[in-house]
């Protein structure tokens, strides 16, 4: 359960299912929407309580401020769904996750069996979300045969999938719950759980389905308290090590059960810092400028992304000349932080080299060269692999990081100054000369948007998904 100041607002989480329905869930709740079975705009489903809707609405009675995005791989008259559908769905996610700030996906779906970690159509688009640090819940199935069934759904059985069983909730688990002591990570109360509509109308839902929407719920809220503490998100293996130092033992079992609220008091434990007198985050603005230049090919100029550790914060087109491009972020106070200047579109056309050229970057008033000590540049993804020490050309696609001490992000007066100045000039996500940066003249840059990354078909199980009878709702209360 959401306490007063983790609640999900300003965060996203993707729900892939059957689609939504306004019996249970407001429009407002839902900033995008698609429907991949049929190929339109409008992922919402006839059927008032259909599944899709019902596992919404489990994550949203955790975590009420979240944005949903729905996208909806079920026909309207079926209960199944093509690998396909699913792996389109999953693109989109990949390519947008910076836009919507998707911190979790949750896949109630069943399909396949498997009794070790697998490879799947999916994997490749799994794997880019774990980069990400957007966390997947995959429900692992309700064909337990009374507990002596050792398999899971496919798509549970992904190394970058959390793999969730579901429990009773008191410390047992069901005989229909399917678990695997290789492959579940984490379980959650799956049974009985009580679902209120718009309308005070409540029904109660079994399975699977119901248990990975708690831990999606979870993910929103951890991933929120992390970034507001110390600035990152949680990796999935820091995420599932810290549910599990806060879990409950299921007896005689090896599995944990989640347990939310003891979850987020340990984040806040290990990197909480907070206002006095309000039991919230400290935060600061930091105000940066990165100034760059590039050289085109094709007619297209180098464009960068901004991230403050890991998450994105603007972006800009740069042109042959130098100036400073303009942004603000929001950081958790005293604690150092990554400032990365990501170059996400390098490329050699008609003989032409686009390219790079990033001088220098300041954070709240303090300058850092693009070969200063602090700043290292990370080739290729921003892993930590291929580090080298900092440069001023980007000549591949890769990552400037500059290493920004904590003394710049006291809740001091200077920081908020830099912002204010900037915010009264109207210069954030602009590109500024450096002359004319006092006088508040501003040059718009390029708006650029990231494509849609291609599907994949080269891995060893094709799918088919569909809902487990066990996870239809049942026993109507008035």
């Amino acid at each position: 359960m959401a306490n007063s100041t983790y609640t999900g607002r300003g965060e996203t989480v993707v729900v892939i299912d059957s689609g939504w329905s306004p019996t249970w869930e407001t429009a407002s709740h839902v900033v995008y929407q698609h429907d991949y079975a049929d190929n339109d705009a409008d992922a919402r489903n006839p059927n008032a309580d259909t599944h899709g809707a019902l596992v919404t609405s489990t994550i949203l009675s955790q975590a009420p401020d979240l944005g949903i995005i729905a996208l909806k791989v079920m026909p309207d008259s079926t209960t199944t769904a093509s690998g396909s559908a699913i792996e389109q769905a999953l693109q989109w996610v990949v390519a947008h996750a910076s836009d919507y700030n998707i911190v979790g996906v949750n896949l109630s779906l069943a399909g396949g069996s498997a009794t070790s970690e697998i490879t799947t159509i999916l994997s490749d688009e799994l794997a880019g979300l774990a980069a990400k640090r957007v966390l997947v819940s995959a429900a692992a199935g309700n064909a337990g045969q009374n507990g002596t069934a050792t398999d899971v759904s496919y798509f549970a059985a992904d190394h970058n999938t959390i793999c969730v069983s579901a429990s009773g909730g008191d410390g047992t688990m069901p005989g229909w719950a399917q678990r695997n002591p290789g492959i579940t990570d984490l379980c959650a109360d799956g049974t009985d759980i009580r679902l209120t509509d718009l309308a005070g109308r409540t029904l109660m839902g079994n399975g699977s389905s119901f248990a990975a929407p708690a831990v999606t719920a979870a993910v929103a809220l951890a991933q929120q308290e992390a970034v507001a503490l110390r600035g990152s998100a949680l990796t999935q293996d820091e995420f599932l090590s810290l549910a599990h130092q806060t879990g409950t033992p299921i007896a005689g079992t090896g599995y944990t059960d989640l347990n939310t609220q003891a979850l987020l008091t340990k984040i806040g434990q290990l990197y909480g810092t907070t206002a006095p007198g309000t039991g919230a985050p400290a935060t600061t603005s930091a105000a940066i400028l990165v100034n760059a230049k590039g050289t085109a090919a094709a007619g297209v100029n180098a464009h960068f992304t901004l991230l403050v550790d890991g998450h994105a914060v603007g972006g800009a087109t740069v042109g042959t000349a130098a100036k400073n491009y303009a942004f603000t972020a929001t950081v958790s106070a005293d604690s150092a932080h990554k400032v990365q200047v990501q170059y996400d579109n390098d490329g050699f056309a008609g003989g032409q080299d686009r390219n790079l050229l990033v001088n220098s970057v300041s954070v709240n008033g303090h300058s850092y060269a693009a070969t200063d000590a602090a700043v290292t540049y990370d080739k290729g993804a921003l892993d930590g692999r291929d580090v080298v020490k900092g440069q001023s050309g980007m000549w591949w696609s890769g990552t400037l990081v500059v290493a920004a001490d904590k003394s710049l992000f006291g809740a001091h007066p200077t920081a908020q100054a830099q912002v204010a100045e900037l915010q009264a000039s109207d210069l954030l996500g602009h590109a500024v000369s450096a002359n004319a940066a006092s006088h508040g003249t501003a040059e718009v840059t390029t708006a650029w948007m990231p494509e849609t990354l291609p599907a994949f078909e080269d891995a060893a199980h094709g799918l088919h998904a569909w809902y487990d009878a066990h996870d239809l709702a049942h026993g109507v209360a008035a």
